[in-house]
């Protein structure tokens, strides 16, 4: 319906046109999370009213007081069934150059809220999708929506149903350093849009994701399109088929897909396609609803394909483990390389790019034209997203292997009659987060790689905007959230590439990442290794980005160096050591594997030397339990004796297989041990790390809930873990059994009972007439009484070594606060369990009640605080 007056056409949506504005406030790097809303202790910014006269205590600001202010939209953009409004806010009055002075980037950081309104003008109730473009958290009529769209990604808008009227919008305001720079004057700049639909199932037409055709073939024939449900039931997809008569389309499994009301999911599907020609594609996709079961419906979608030629870089897709479809851009060795390496199995350059980047764009696709005739398969992985999800870690790096694996099979399905891949040797190289990315490769995968060259990467998050802003905690917090930040903290790892060829590049005017991530890096390097394989250059007055920056001569020549020697694998040095921060994410490194820490709260080390007499591995170790050998492509061979902390050992024939563990006893001596029963009650491979380990899922999440009450809550797990990392997950009753599922469980509970665990899990439980339960590593008992704001998240073993994740909260408040620490962002840095309490709504981490690690043994670590 579209309301006209005086022969004019009114628009059924509007944003008001002027907005209230106070701010701004201190918040540190990624602490919005943890809420740290110095409003809360006035009861939020939602029951204050706009007061000229009114003042409020700021850190930031002149004389320590804040007051009201008011912003016009920028702009406002009107159509009678789309409202779109683009607020810019700064805070002149504040001395930024001062604070930057003497915080760095850490003071350019700040939060502020804004009030306005959406007004609806329709005579009937209307379905609206709702995009809050570099909002991480809003209310909208006194409700509380957490997660937003802090990148711009407009994957998964929120659903609303609502009748004519004007609707309060708050919008906290976060600026974030990493995502919003630290040039220039330090404004935030969001973007509202609020439509109206048509309340039925949304097939995101353009952002289809289906292969390119390579060379007259369909280069993979994984596909997938995001789906969103606008209307007020259940939506079950049944079929997906193709209307050309030269293309087949079928489900990629046998079951349904399911959507909850106002759920996005990715809808993957599989595409087979014959013929010389390739006509626009026409897909039909049939659906039923809870609202009319008994009709079938329908939507058509459509896709051009596009055609590429076989050695130029072309889109193929693959599954990544969790279970949802991604792509890479490949580019296949050149006739030339071909001609000049014969029947050699070629290595992988692989390239990561920065932050905010589309591997199919076209900055990315043609970075390394200028050196065609690389003797490597070349691949540049998207890592899901633009950000690469979580800045190529776990769910990103993921990605990465899984775009690796799926080389093999383009080879299969294009005929490829030249040299095969050799997946497990890699130069690694990327561009500003892309060059952390590199580093983390390098830290985390040494033994696969033969080279890296990180060009203009930050050294780790922590190093790149420091965390000194956050609200003052014990030091027991700070400690707990650090530790859970470790495995990325790149600097403490640098002894895990000793020996690989490293080129460093970076621009001394890089305005964007200091050069002084890259000087740091090469000075621990030096400081790490006795003949360091590294080199590092400062490309004078260049800035961070510049066309060809990841092709100059410098880089060239090291491409060619590193792959014109037929790949050969690093010489392993006669000394050579290992850091462990978490054996979930790093693999072998000199053909050993650490299966487990002694403590999970500290790093675990091994010093790794060979006797140049016997040929005896004379190791030293820190903090390790359990580790292993594994093959390598490295130079040192395996010995069947070992020295492990002065103790000899014979290792048996086939050690370097897998096949026995060197465990470490209590009284600190090291046995052999084939016994596997170990992994029976104890935490092992991917249960092992903080929160974030619940991404090492293999398969799509599983969301339980216990009631109707919490369902807003799954679905606002469920949106975030789609918008930030395209993860799929599927909404049901915590009655459904999940021994049955592949992936991970993410369980939602509320009121004085969480849902049954393992036998062996006793570490946090609730008691009905009592409170929260925790028991601590001595056995002792700390009772949380139930109380407003009381809340829980935390992992529990699943068998098979999978995890479940909790979300606990005694009341609405309790589960909200918890809900917010579900894995979404980097750098928030979420322990292995938490209990939360309201005043974390203003103190951030340091209102929580209790956080820290498990045990191998999943009981509380000793160096966890329980306040």
């Amino acid at each position: 319906m579209v309301i006209k007056h005086n022969g004019k056409t009114n628009p059924l949506l509007s944003f008001s046109n002027t907005w209230d504005i106070l701010g701004p406030f201190q918040i540190g790097t990624r602490e919005a999370s943890w809420g740290a809303d110095p409003l809360e202790c006035l009861g939020g910014f939602r029951a204050l009213e706009p007061d000229s006269r009114a003042e409020y205590r700021s850190s930031l600001a002149p004389n320590g007081l804040v007051s009201w202010s008011y912003h016009q939209l920028d702009t406002h953009a009107v159509d009678p069934t789309v409202a779109e409004a683009v607020l810019i806010v700064d805070f002149p009055e504040v001395d930024w150059r001062f604070l930057q002075s003497v915080y760095g980037w850490a003071a350019l950081q700040y939060q502020a809220w804004a009030r306005g309104y959406l007004e609806i003008s329709a005579d009937l109730p209307q379905t609206i999708t709702f995009y809050t473009d570099n909002v991480i958290e809003f209310w909208l009529d006194n409700k509380l929506y957490f997660g937003g769209d802090f990148y711009a990604y407009r994957r998964a808008p929120l659903v609303l149903h609502l009748a004519a009227g004007k609707y309060k919008v708050d919008i906290r305001l976060v600026r974030d350093v990493r995502a919003m720079g630290g040039i220039g004057l330090p404004n935030v700049s969001i973007k509202l849009k609020a439509e109206i639909s048509n309340g039925t199932l949304a097939m995101v037409e353009q952002k289809l994701l289906v292969s390119d055709i390579v060379d007259g073939t369909l280069a993979s024939p994984f596909a997938s399109i995001p789906v969103r449900n606008e209307t007020r039931g259940w939506v079950d997809i049944l079929e997906i088929e193709s209307l050309n008569a030269t293309c087949v389309a079928g489900m990629l499994e046998n079951a349904s897909l399911r959507l909850a009301p106002g759920q996005s999911r990715p809808f993957p599907f599989l595409l087979s396609v014959q013929g010389p020609s390739f006509e626009p594609l026409s897909l039909k996709v049939t659906y039923a609803t809870s609202e009319a079961p008994e009709s079938l419906l329908s939507t058509v979608i459509f896709h051009k394909f596009l055609e590429r030629t076989i050695h130029s870089p072309h889109k193929f897709t693959y599954l990544h483990p969790g279970g949802i479809v991604s792509y890479a851009i490949l580019r296949a060795p050149s006739n030339q390389a071909i001609c000049e390496v014969k029947d050699s199995n070629l290595p992988i350059l692989l390239n990561l790019h920065g932050a905010g980047l589309e591997a199919d764009s076209k900055q990315v696709r043609h970075m390394l034209d200028p050196v065609p005739d690389l003797h490597a398969w070349v691949l540049f992985p998207t890592g899901v997203t633009p950000w690469s999800s979580d800045d190529w870690h776990t769910w990103g790096f993921a990605d990465v292997e899984a775009a690796i694996k799926a080389i093999p099979d383009w080879i299969k399905i294009v005929g490829w009659k030249w040299p095969s891949v050799d997946a497990d040797k890699w130069l690694v190289s990327g561009h500003s987060n892309g060059g952390q990315g590199t580093w983390y490769a390098l830290t985390h995968r040494p033994d696969k790689i033969v080279g890296a060259a990180p060009v203009s990467g930050y050294s780790s998050i922590q190093s790149y905007v420091p965390y000194q802003t956050w609200a003052e905690a014990d030091p027991r917090v700070t400690l707990a959230v650090q530790n859970s930040l470790r495995s990325f903290r790149h600097e403490l790892l640098v002894r895990n590439f000793n020996g690989i060829p490293i080129m460093q590049q970076h621009g001394s005017a890089d305005d964007n990442v200091p050069p002084f991530h890259s000087r740091r890096m090469n000075q621990l390097i030096s400081q790490s290794s006795d003949d360091p394989c590294h080199e590092y250059r400062e490309l004078e007055g260049k800035n961070h980005w510049f066309e060809g920056v990841m092709s100059t001569p410098l880089l060239r020549k090291f491409y060619n160096e590193i792959l014109g020697n037929g790949t050969e694998p690093p010489q392993l040095p006669q000394k050579f050591g290992i850091v462990i921060a978490n054996p979930a994410d790093i693999a072998s490194c000199g053909g050993l594997v650490v299966d487990q820490l002694v403590t999970p709260d500290q790093l675990g080390k091994i010093e790794v030397a060979q006797d140049t007499t016997t040929a005896a591995w004379v190791l030293t170790t820190s903090n390790i339990l359990r580790f292993h050998f594994t093959p390598t492509g490295t130079s040192m061979s395996f010995t069947q004796e070992i020295i492990v902390d002065k103790g000899s050992l014979n290792l048996p024939l086939g050690h370097e297989r897998f096949e026995c563990w060197l465990v470490r006893s209590e009284e600190g001596s090291w046995h052999v041990s084939d016994d596997r029963t170990w992994m029976m009650g104890q935490r092992y491979g991917a249960q092992l790390g903080p929160l974030d380990s619940i991404l090492h899922t293999s398969g799509r999440f599983l969301i339980r809930i216990s009631s109707k009450e919490i369902f807003d809550t799954a679905l606002q797990v469920s949106r975030n873990l789609f918008q930030y990392f395209a993860a799929d997950s599927e909404i049901v009753d915590l009655n459904t059994d999940a021994v049955l599922r592949q992936g991970n469980v993410i369980s939602v509970a509320l009121g004085p009972d969480l849902p049954e665990s393992v036998p062996w899990f006793h570490s946090i439980n609730v008691l009905a007439d009592h409170g929260l339960v925790v028991r601590k590593h001595n056995g002792q008992k700390r009772i949380f009484q139930f109380e407003e704001g009381l809340g829980a998240i935390f992992l529990r073993p699943l068998p098979l070594g999978r995890l479940e994740l909790v979300i606990w909260g005694y009341e609405s408040c309790g589960l909200r606060l918890a809900a917010r620490l579900v894995p979404m962002l980097t750098g928030v840095g979420q322990p292995e369990f938490v209990i939360v309490g309201k005043r974390c709504t203003w103190a951030g981490a340091a209102g929580a009640h209790a956080m820290g690690s498990f045990d191998n043994f999943w009981s509380l670590s000793e160096t966890s605080f329980v306040g």
